[in-house]
């Protein structure tokens, strides 16, 4: 009987140290879930406001003074144009540069022409 005692008195410190050890995992458990809550909810909040803020750019930039101020001040002349001669310029020494590459075999001559003709710059 005092083995089985002692044993049932070594079981009960054990479960005692295995439950204050679970006891402070549920508490820091329980902090951590507060933090993240918090966090959760200032997220939420967060993007509530950014899909206001968004939904009001919207309304002004779809709205009639938006529309009209834009039709007021958009002057189709300020748009360029590629002008034929600079055109014609480039697709000239595009040839020239790829000419030079097939005689030469050079890759760097070749994207160089290629990017000369592609290029509105």
């Amino acid at each position: 009987t005092d083995e089985k005692n002692a044993e049932a008195k070594t079981d009960v410190e054990d479960t005692k140290s295995s439950l204050s050890a679970d006891e402070q995992f549920l508490m820091m458990l329980k902090e951590k879930c507060q933090m993240t809550d918090k966090e959760w909810e200032e997220r939420q909040k967060t993007r509530q406001l950014e899909m206001e803020a968004v939904s009001k750019a919207l309304a002004i930039l779809s709205g009639d003074d938006a529309h009209d101020l834009f039709t007021r001040t958009f002057n189709p002349a300020l748009l360029q144009r590629e002008s034929a001669a600079r055109s014609s310029h480039r697709e000239q020494a595009s040839q020239i540069l790829s000419a030079a590459a097939q005689k030469l075999h050079s890759p760097r001559l070749s994207t160089l022409a290629y990017q000369v003709k592609l290029d509105a710059f």
